[in-house]
């Protein structure tokens, strides 16, 4: 399931050069060429990134899937991104093509447009946010429910947490769950336990930097 994380790393960048029918040429067939190209010029116009349609239509081909279903998911994954643009909108987070695939990933893993506004509103720059939000995507794929979900990745954002410790969260709950607790047992314990790190420190073995030089004591 972690490697839910590890998608295309074009999912993740700036739109890759070449016009769609090139980056599709020999790839799909004609038919779906022709659609990816309509639902893609037409996404471009509202500021939305064209890669995952393009990457659903190369998946789908390359696995044999059959043309209606591959122009079902590419038409799924057209409403998604708007659905993920307008709820970063309402996040208050201007239109930025990277957040809104992260975003559509996560609604592609069962979150909802109010889940995405949610993360937005954590106030994290627009680089934590979309790691957040594929995080956030990962953790729903491992069977956490969106409160537990939302609520353990917000905390991460407003905390301020470096990518590295974001990305370790689907392990962490991974392990818990290992121990025998349900996924939202799991994510419900790690979010507690980022909320008192401020106040307590960090976990044990959890990291946080070198320990506090004890006070000097008083004469």
């Amino acid at each position: 399931m972690i490697a839910l994380l590890a998608l295309p790393l074009s999912l993740l960048s700036l739109q890759q050069g070449g016009s769609i029918a090139e980056r599709l040429a020999g790839r799909v067939s004609p038919e779906i060429a022709s659609l990816v190209e309509e639902l893609g010029t037409a996404a471009s116009a509202r500021g939305l990134p064209i890669d995952p349609l393009i990457q659903k239509a190369i998946e789908g081909s390359a696995k044999g899937v059959p043309a209606e279903r591959v122009a079902a998911a590419l038409r799924l994954v057209a409403t998604q991104l708007d659905t993920a643009a307008a709820a970063l909108r309402s996040g208050g987070v201007a239109s930025d093509t990277i957040a809104i695939t992260a975003g559509e990933f996560a609604i592609t893993a069962g979150l909802s447009g109010n889940d995405i506004t949610a993360l937005a509103r954590t106030g994290a720059n627009a680089a934590a946010l979309t790691v957040g939000l594929r995080v956030a995507g990962t953790l729903a794929a491992l069977g956490v429910p969106p409160a537990e979900d939302i609520g353990l990745v917000s905390v991460a954002l407003r905390s301020g947490e470096p990518a590295s410790s974001l990305l370790l969260l689907p392990a962490h709950v991974q392990s818990e769950i290992a121990r025998g607790v349900t996924p939202a047992q799991a994510a419900a314990g790690l979010a507690r336990a980022a909320a008192a790190q401020p106040r307590h420190g960090p976990p044990p073995g959890r990291g946080g930097g070198h320990p506090h030089p004890p006070a000097p004591s008083h004469p």
